[in-house]
């Protein structure tokens, strides 16, 4: 039992922490006068970035977000209940890890100023969005292979699309008068909360299953 609770708590966590972070970085931010004030999710006045370089942010995200890594690391190792075949099991845990070590290395060089350190920024946030991405994908598709159309199991697919919707939207946004930052800004956000959101999904799948 004890196992149980400690594990779903790690998961909430994993779940919840980083849109907790984000938005009160945000608000930290906007306080500061370092940001401006908008609903990020659809207005897309600044990134996630921006909210964790300075002032207070600065190390509230990092306070928050490397133990998010290490988080990260320990869910995509974790024998998840999807009945993965060994190979996808193995691939899983491999894009999952990929994607939590490449978050160590976005948010260690957040804010140092160096245009070597500007690419290891963009190469370190990207490979995490591409490698928990696929991790989460190969998750869902085993998951929706063993659904009944109403099944709730497909709630991680239909994530996993939005996530795929996202991340394909930026032309499609640009054509409503969005600058192309803006659109690729609310593209991060969303993308980033519905990513949360399957995490939450697992938790609580999880949890009604313990209970079972």
């Amino acid at each position: 039992m004890y196992t149980h609770r400690y594990r779903s708590s790690l998961m909430l966590t994993t779940a919840l922490l980083p849109v907790f972070a984000a938005n009160l970085c945000y608000v930290v931010s906007v306080h500061g006068g370092y940001v401006p004030w908008c609903f990020v999710y659809l207005d897309g006045c600044t990134t996630i970035s921006a909210t964790g370089r300075h002032g207070l942010g600065y190390g509230l995200f990092k306070l928050a977000m490397l133990p998010q890594a290490a988080l990260l690391w320990w869910f995509w190792g974790q024998p998840l209940i999807d009945t993965t075949t060994r190979n996808a099991t193995s691939r899983r845990r491999f894009f999952g890890r990929l994607g939590a070590a490449f978050l160590v290395i976005y948010v260690v060089f957040l804010g140092a100023d160096s245009p070597v350190y500007a690419i290891m920024r963009r190469y370190g946030v990207f490979v995490f969005f591409i490698g928990t991405f696929i991790a989460m994908c190969i998750v869902s598709w085993r998951y929706w292979q063993g659904a009944a159309a109403r099944d709730p199991h497909r709630g991680f697919g239909v994530l996993c699309l939005a996530m795929l919707v996202f991340g394909l939207a930026e032309i499609p946004l640009g054509k409503f008068g969005l600058a192309d930052n803006q659109a690729e800004n609310i593209i991060e956000w969303n993308f980033a909360l519905l990513m949360q959101l399957w995490f939450l999904l697992y938790w609580w799948h999880e949890r009604q299953n313990n209970r079972a």
